[in-house]
């Protein structure tokens, strides 16, 4: 009797080994948890041959080298499949708990909602915990006795409130509900609707809405597939004591098993054609967030300017007011003037303004004027406005002693008042540039990008993409993924040619298209991504590929790819574009809030200058976000986009979204 047991543990390590071990497909199930759909599959095939397996298995033990050659190699898949579903639960449990306090909060119902998440994560605690006792049993099979192996058996199969069959039924219900309820009304419906619409969870989890339905589906699964595996052993063990045959029993076991994971993935279905498929980026801590890392700055395009009336004209003459001078250089510098103290504004000036006759002007420090983009600290005028430092009068020390400009009179009856304008400088100090080569994922080493970020190298802005090895059904070779190198050169170099090789803002130039370019068409993954200049805006273009779903590999790229910009879509080829207008924008940095999505698609921001009371208009809004978009894992995607996000008030960000390859092909997989 004892030997029979044993060996029925053994067949289970043998199913084990069967679950983990997969075809040299360039990844393994372990290293690939989105694939659960297949890893449900491969078990229930799996089963099937273990049975097969323990009915003609021969009584002498020498006759199963099956078994006793591979124990050792079953050993060790054992492991890992272990390591692989901690390692995930591990994940998905700060993902749950967060998900729990999201749905108190939004629904108001807190000891209700919490007795009922309570009673899903006991169930699973317990299915768990009976799960690690199996796997352990393999350590003992030479002392256990016919006693220990039975009672867990019955435990697991017998009928009760108690039961592991109980607890999977009880937990199938509380999360996806009854096959006929709807199932926007379910648990896991309510979940996946409040985590696309909460920003700190989408933070934390570093996944688009579908990914993270995916994802707890996964964990699920995972669960379900433990309490599987025991009944299975259960029934296996039972009958290898001669309690009896089982068929019908393993057989309603079976159908039952089939039937809640065909609802689930109904559910799943339903919830995923609901929610989105768009990852975005947060913003880091306050300590992680620093100039050149996490984010950068166009700088000098539009920047706040003190000049008088006298040298914004061929005449030097004061006959008219600051507000006439819209669009002029700077001609001269009448000797003793602020414009002698100054570096002067060598490109065009625009939107004069008169604030006040006299003030004083606190320049940036000089010694670092060379790394600096500012001109001013601050401008305190006599009737006691401030531009700059958030507009507030203060007790302030200027580091460079401050100088005094104050308007005068030319022959009694002109009064030659300062202006204050905006310069559109282009000089070493204005970084202005945006990239306009194509970047290309290696498609003919079957790599297709994975994300994006905007990278500033040698004052030029690039869309920097990170590219991965395509796998079958979408997914990628996390251990491919690596940065495309950026196409560097010297805007300076005569060879470099402005609206070929790079786009340089200017004054009527200075808008960036807001789009998402996105195909509905899952045999397309993106395989490149660019910018042109179109009616005077950064327009983004996104070049999409096709590829074979079952084998991954890119279909024909080299010729049969296509770029596509916001325009192809028919909804948006007869509707203006509409501008998203920043008001008073303090600098980006400065929110004490983290940034959201403000932009919609079909929608274009300009790049304009900070508020002019509370920083003097010195700094170039949106800044542009400098981080890594790659959801994680990294996956396909069918489409890349660029947005505006911040908050009301502030300058906020530029910043690149990626859309996920659309995973509803796997769940209509056979």
């Amino acid at each position: 009797m004892r030997f029979k047991l044993i060996m029925s543990v053994k067949f289970l390590m043998l199913l084990f080994a069967m679950m983990s071990l997969k075809p040299s497909s360039g990844i393994s199930i372990i290293e690939d948890v989105v694939d659960i759909i297949k890893l449900i599959q491969e078990v229930s095939e799996g089963v099937q041959i273990v049975w097969n397996l323990i009915d003609n298995a021969p009584v002498d033990t020498s006759k199963l080298p099956i078994v006793l050659d591979k124990h050792g190699e079953v050993m060790r898949r054992m492991d890992e499949l272990n390591d692989h579903i901690q390692h995930s639960e591990k994940l998905q449990a700060e993902y749950f708990a967060m998900t729990i306090e999201t749905l108190k909060h939004e629904f108001h119902t807190e000891s209700l909602l919490t007795h009922k998440l309570s009673e899903i994560e006991d169930m699973t605690k317990v299915i768990a915990k009976h799960y690690r006792y199996m796997t352990e049993v393999q350590n003992f099979t030479d002392k256990l006795d016919a006693f220990t192996l039975n009672n867990f058996a019955e435990w697991c199969v017998k009928p009760g409130s108690n039961s592991l069959g109980y607890l999977t039924d009880a937990l199938h219900s509380n999360i996806f509900g009854e096959p006929e309820d709807k199932s926007e009304s379910s648990l896991f419906a309510q979940m996946m609707a409040n985590y696309e619409k909460d920003e700190s969870q989408i933070c934390t989890a570093e996944r688009s809405p579908q990914q993270y339905a995916y994802d707890l589906f996964t964990k699920l699964m995972l669960t379900e597939l433990k309490a599987y595996l025991m009944m299975e052993f259960s029934w296996m063990t039972l009958r290898e004591s001669g309690k009896g045959n089982f068929t019908l029993e393993m057989s309603l076991m079976r159908r039952n098993y089939q039937e809640r994971i065909t609802h689930s993935k109904q559910v799943l279905l339903d919830v995923m054609t609901r929610i989105g498929r768009v990852y975005w980026r947060c913003d880091p801590m306050n300590w992680q967030s620093k100039l050149g890392v996490s984010y950068d700055q166009v700088t000098r395009l539009l920047q706040g300017y003190v000049e008088n009336e006298v040298n914004l004209n061929n005449d030097s003459s004061c006959f008219q007011t600051c507000e006439d001078y819209t669009d002029v250089r700077s001609q001269g510098c009448i000797a003793n003037e602020l414009c002698t103290k100054q570096p002067r504004c060598e490109g065009r000036l625009h939107s004069c303004q008169f604030i006040g006759a006299d003030m004083t002007v606190c320049q940036s420090n000089a010694t670092s004027n060379i790394t600096s983009s500012r001109r001013y600290d601050y401008i305190q005028f006599n009737n006691g406005r401030r531009l700059g430092q958030d507009g507030i009068e203060v007790e302030t020390v200027c580091a460079t002693g401050g100088d005094l400009a104050e308007s005068w009179s030319k022959w009694i009856f002109w009064r030659c008042n300062y202006c204050f304008c905006l310069c559109d400088e282009e000089s070493l100090l204005s970084d202005r540039y945006f990239n306009l080569r194509d970047t290309l994922s290696d498609y003919q080493r079957n790599m297709v990008v994975t994300g994006a970020r905007f990278v500033k190298a040698q004052r030029v802005f690039h869309l920097q993409l990170q590219q991965g090895e395509l796998l079958p059904g979408g997914l990628v070779n996390q251990s491919s993924l690596a940065w495309i190198p950026l196409e560097l050169y010297d805007v300076s170099n005569v060879d470099i040619r402005n609206g070929y090789d790079y786009h340089k803002l200017n004054y009527n130039s200075r808008a960036m298209d807001l789009d998402e370019i996105a195909v509905d068409n899952d045999t397309l993954v993106v395989t490149g991504a660019r910018f042109h200049v179109l009616n005077n805006h950064l327009n983004l273009e996104v070049r999409f590929s096709t590829f074979n779903f079952t084998t991954g590999h890119l279909i024909r790229p080299d010729v049969d790819s296509i770029w596509l910009g916001n325009d192809w879509r028919k909804e948006h080829q007869d509707k203006p574009r509409q501008k998203l207008m920043l008001y008073d924008p303090q600098v980006s940095t400065k929110s004490a809030l983290h940034s959201l999505p403000l932009s919609k698609d079909n929608q274009y921001m300009e790049f304009v200058s900070s508020s002019v009371d509370k920083d003097a208009a010195q700094s170039t809004v949106p800044f542009i976000d400098l981080q890594d978009v790659v959801p994680n894992p990294a996956v396909s995607l069918s489409g890349l986009g660029i947005y505006h996000k911040g908050r009301r008030g502030f300058g906020g960000f530029f910043a690149p979204k990626v859309v996920t390859y659309n995973f509803w092909e796997k769940l209509l997989a056979p």
